[in-house]
């Protein structure tokens, strides 16, 4: 009997690793929506004041105001559907995502590198390439 009370408290610490852990690795929700609605504005509250931004083949350090000029111009392009996670990884105060941003013209390999934690989290990379 006490083998199988030790073998469950190991379970349920496991699954409570496993949960908090996740949970430490999910984007803030208005980053989510900046892409998938294609705002601009929204995500480039996100941007650190001087942000590497890849754009296909174009990849430059801009200020905040420029990327979001950029941002604007990319989304009027190619309007966003849905932004599709594959991968979130790294530490819990530097997470980096990469996923699929699909658009009305095609798919986008989408990566980029955040800094903070939860809502107060800063973009510092992203690129966006032909997937």
């Amino acid at each position: 009997m006490r083998f199988i009370k030790y073998i469950l408290i190991i379970a349920i610490s496991v699954l409570s690793i496993t949960v908090f852990a996740q949970q430490k690795q999910e984007l803030p929700k208005g980053l989510v929506a900046a892409f998938q609605q294609g705002n601009s504005i929204s995500l480039a509250s996100f941007f650190s004041d001087r942000i590497e931004l890849k754009i296909q083949d174009k990849d430059a350090i801009y200020s905040r105001s420029q990327a979001k000029q950029i941002m604007a111009k990319f989304f009027a392009r190619y309007k966003p559907k849905s932004l599709k996670k594959k991968h979130i990884g790294g530490k819990a105060n530097s997470p980096y995502f990469i996923g699929t941003l699909i658009t009305n013209k095609g798919n986008f390999r989408t990566t980029f590198l955040l800094k903070g934690n939860g809502d107060k989290a800063i973009m510092h990379r992203l690129s966006i390439e032909v997937e």
